[in-house]
């Protein structure tokens, strides 16, 4: 079934976004699930890991966009988890910490441990032990050569305020000196060409302070710089949406605030964007188009299935038409250049294992 979004109506709310349509994706296999990691080869979305309504799950599959065809991955030598990171190197997926049981552990724990996927020979292989502390809430991105990750919450539900870089070349890591900034949880990170910015996040899991403050990760330098202070009324927050878009790090909503500000790396300085047509919500998933910021789904006090767009140079934003997949929060999502592509969730029932590609036909 193909769901083409209508024409405009001239006198209807010229925000929708008409140009594209919705197609609803064959099933993949996989066991009903939210929080799975994600990343997009340029050729499949591969999913792995997650909470299903029983326990975490430890298996994954890849969604080859050409063919319409998923395929299962080979078993990880991983135990199951959720909470837990994904990059894509330009070969491999990394995945790393999260929450699950270990044979340390017999109950749910953070987790230290990480493993690498070759897309290719179809192949996994565990990473070597890291010199951080076992978290979850953490960030991962790829900049350069090397996975950074840093922050997340130890066992308990602290927030940690250390990283360290793992080079797939070399297959070491190396630690992070220490950070102008506190440690946090649910904060977000985005990578640049040469730098990793980290924003936000919260003090604990549960009941902790939010931050507004920022900084500046160098991996030529090993060194951090602070980022300038956010506009005042721009309150901290965690489990917001973040994208980087080439010259801006955007920052848009969190629990109870439906804001949003653009951090400019070039000037250190801060604007606050357009107000958004979606309500303020957590939980929703976000990309980078390569000229709009698309945020779908999340959770306001109820699970969504609404979008929107939101152009950074003319300071807007519209409206997505509604599509086939019913309302949900931490589905996996990924931009392949002219799709969206967003699978699983949990919604108003419990986790769910559909999902849709929406193309825009402006791409």
């Amino acid at each position: 079934m193909v769901v083409f979004l209508p024409p405009p109506d001239p006198d209807a709310d010229q925000d929708l976004v008409a140009a594209g349509r919705w197609v609803p994706m064959p099933a993949a296999g996989l066991t009903a699930r939210s929080e799975s990691s994600v990343v997009w080869t340029r050729k499949a979305m591969i999913v792995w890991g997650g909470a299903a309504e029983s326990r975490d799950r430890g298996d994954g599959a890849s969604f080859d966009l050409a063919t319409e065809t998923w395929t299962p991955l080979p078993p990880a030598p991983l135990a199951p988890r959720r909470g837990h990171s994904a990059v894509w190197t330009g070969t491999t997926m990394l995945v790393y910490g999260g929450l699950g049981l270990s044979v340390d552990c017999p109950q749910v724990c953070a987790l230290g441990d990480g493993a690498a996927y070759d897309s290719i020979a179809d192949t996994w292989k565990q990473l070597p032990p890291a010199p951080l502390a076992p978290r979850s809430g953490h960030t991962a991105v790829w900049v350069q050569n090397r996975m950074v990750v840093w922050g997340g919450a130890a066992e308990g539900g602290g927030a940690l305020a250390d990283g360290a870089s793992y080079d797939p070349a070399t297959n070491t890591w190396t630690p992070l000196p220490a950070a102008p900034v506190a440690g946090r949880v649910n904060h977000r990170a985005v990578a640049t060409t040469h730098r990793v910015l980290v924003w936000g996040g919260a003090s604990h899991v549960a009941d902790g302070t939010y931050f507004a403050d920022g900084a500046v990760y160098d991996p030529t330098t090993n060194g951090w710089t602070l980022m300038a202070p956010a506009p005042g009324p721009f309150a901290g927050r965690d489990s917001f949406t973040s994208v980087w878009t080439g010259d801006e790090m955007l920052v848009w909503s969190g629990p109870g605030r439906g804001d949003g500000a653009a951090y400019d790396l070039g000037s250190d300085s801060w604007r606050p964007i357009a107000p958004s047509p979606l309500s303020g919500r957590t939980a929703a998933g976000a990309v980078w188009t390569g000229r709009d910021m698309l945020v779908w789904g999340g959770f306001d006090g109820a699970v969504k299935s609404d979008g929107a767009l939101y152009d950074p140079f003319a300071d807007s934003w519209a409206r997505l038409a509604p599509g086939p997949l019913p309302p949900r929060q931490h589905a996996a999502m990924v931009w392949t250049g002219r799709q969206l592509l967003i699978w699983g969730g949990e919604g108003a029932a419990g986790k769910l294992s559909d999902g849709a590609v929406l193309t825009l036909r402006a791409f």
